[in-house]
């Protein structure tokens, strides 16, 4: 599969697409079962598109959102219960969450949900063509994001989909404690996927320790140390026909290079 450079005409439905993604993860967000690292609020990324975990309901159901890049809709399910969003009609957030809400009433849940997550009653942009495009990238990245993760022992999550930065991410975190703040928080690596402006790679070791920055990266990664210390590899750097690969061979080298430090 290859990782190629999103049209830059595609940002209106970028931006419509993290709107969706914070209307269909609100009632997850409230209600779902928490995740110790907060996946609950993200989404899966899957072929046809992508996937907001199950909320239960007070019915014995599951609420379940998909916003399907294949099919350009919205399906939100919840026992025999189906409502469909046509995406291409440009459906507000505001209308999208005040549906999923009510058929979670419905079915007996009393979730109390932060509406201001899809409190725009706006009719959005949503491009068939583009939103397709940003699939057959992200499936990609996503495969590629598994393949690094099948590498790794130790605890892992993702490749999941953040609404909050509309980025595609995988953690690894150690049984190392570092304090953050006053708050203890595992030593961790995150590689991700940016696909907005000049979208690029990250792998983010932290606690980010100088001397990494002296190791050679492959291919035409670099390291960041300016805002944020990681790597960084520009899809515009991606050989298209070994995309893949080479963002596994950063992850891998970002990995060998950091992980012996972030261990107890």
């Amino acid at each position: 599969m290859s990782i190629t450079v999103l049209p830059t005409e595609w940002e209106p439905t970028r931006a419509s697409l993290q709107r969706y993604a914070h209307a269909v993860t609100a009632l997850p967000r409230a209600g779902a079962p928490s995740h110790a690292r907060w996946a609950q609020v993200a989404m899966d990324v899957t072929p046809y598109g992508l996937v907001a975990a199950a909320t239960p309901l007070g019915d014995g159901t599951e609420l379940v959102s998909t916003i399907n890049l294949k099919e350009h809709q919205i399906v939100i399910t919840a026992g025999d219960t189906t409502s469909v969003f046509d995406l291409t009609e440009g459906p507000s957030p505001q209308e999208v969450g005040e549906v999923i809400a009510a058929i979670a009433s419905d079915h007996g849940a009393s979730i109390e949900v932060d509406v201001s997550r899809y409190d725009d009653d706006s009719v959005q942009v949503y491009d068939p063509a583009h939103a397709a495009a940003f699939l057959d990238v992200a499936t990609s990245v996503a495969d590629a994001f598994s393949q690094i993760n099948d590498g790794i022992d130790g605890e892992i999550t993702g490749p999941h989909l953040w609404p909050h930065g509309f980025d595609i991410a995988t953690e690894w975190y150690s049984d190392k404690m570092v304090d953050y703040d006053g708050t203890p928080t595992s030593a961790q690596i995150a590689i991700g996927w940016y696909p907005t402006g000049d979208a690029y790679f990250y792998a983010n070791p932290w606690p980010f320790e100088d001397s990494w920055a002296e190791v050679d990266l492959p291919g035409s990664a670099s390291w960041n140390t300016e805002g944020w210390y990681g790597a960084l590899l520009k899809v515009s750097d991606v050989p298209e026909d070994a995309g893949v690969e080479a963002v596994v061979a950063l992850g891998e080298t970002v990995h060998a290079t950091a992980r012996d430090s972030l261990v107890s």
